[in-house]
């Protein structure tokens, strides 16, 4: 419970709604490369696009 409440927090402090972070961060982090990990902690993170039901939007080649 302390680590989701810690997140929560982190949210919370730099101003990121914590459900949209979670749901999108639970989303990716499986495909999300190692090496940029980073990115998905709340200072850093940016949502991907979503569609108007809500489901990510398939990555341009």
């Amino acid at each position: 419970a302390a680590l989701f409440m810690s997140l929560i927090q982190s949210c919370k402090n730099c101003d990121v709604n914590p459900w949209e972070y979670f749901d999108d961060m639970l989303r990716r982090i499986m495909s999300h490369p190692v090496s940029r990990l980073r990115e998905l902690l709340p200072d850093q993170w940016k949502p991907l696009p979503k569609d108007e039901r809500g489901l990510l939007l398939p990555a341009k080649a």
